[in-house]
């Protein structure tokens, strides 16, 4: 008989999945459609039938949904872990997978058909990907909280001076660098007055991140 599951586990995966699930279609929906200067839904045909059919519709066919329709697959094996072994038999967690899995390919087949039809499904991948990458980063966050807490207040102020001083220092190379050498802008009194903010205050809390740092004594105990 396997072990248990860790308490709360179904719980925490569920929470990531619908986390993540309603942070792309938010992203999808508010970020995109600015940047686009078309209304991304799911449903396009609800506000304008025509849509597929005019030259620049306002309203455009979404294809964020797919981040959840990947997780199916997962929510089936988080559901059996948790609620289905050690408490059915391997006939009924099997046929539980089944139907299951015939409903994701349902799913998979009637939506890829439509994906493929608007000459959508590259866009598809891109939101698997972004759900993919917030999905990692959920976890990684998790653990954060405890690894800061090994640094100490002392070590984790300093690793945000640090951070703050090289991001100042390197913008101040940076910026000038794209906007006169790459892009052929002059300077500008923006420019100027960037690089005269910058330049001092990343060398400033370069000294403090450095006065920060705990001494042989503090470092050994």
């Amino acid at each position: 008989m396997s072990e248990p599951s860790a308490p709360g586990r179904l719980e925490r995966d569920l929470a990531r999945m619908l986390l993540t699930f309603f942070a792309v279609a938010a992203i999808d929906l508010v970020v995109v459609s600015l940047l686009t200067g078309q209304l991304r839904l799911w449903f396009p045909v609800w506000i304008d039938p025509e849509w597929a059919t005019r030259p620049d519709p306002w309203v455009v066919y979404s294809q964020s949904y797919f981040a959840g329709i990947a997780f199916i697959p997962f929510v089936l094996w988080s559901v059996d872990r948790d609620l289905l072994r050690d408490r059915v038999s391997a006939a009924v967690r099997a046929l539980g997978w089944v139907l299951g899995l015939l409903v994701f390919g349902f799913i998979l087949w009637w939506k890829g058909g439509l994906m493929v039809e608007h000459h959508k499904h590259f866009e598809a991948l891109g939101w698997l990907a972004l759900a993919l990458l917030l999905w990692t980063l959920q976890l990684a966050a998790e653990g954060l909280p405890r690894r800061l807490a090994r640094l100490g207040r002392r070590g984790l102020m300093r690793g945000v001076v640090l951070g703050v001083s090289l991001f100042f220092l390197v913008m101040a190379v940076v910026d000038p660098v794209v906007q006169i050498g790459v892009q052929g802008l002059g300077w500008s009194s923006g420019l100027v007055i960037e690089v005269a903010f910058f330049v001092p205050a990343g060398i400033a809390l370069l000294v403090l991140a450095r006065r920060l740092r705990p001494s042989l004594a503090e470092a050994r105990e």
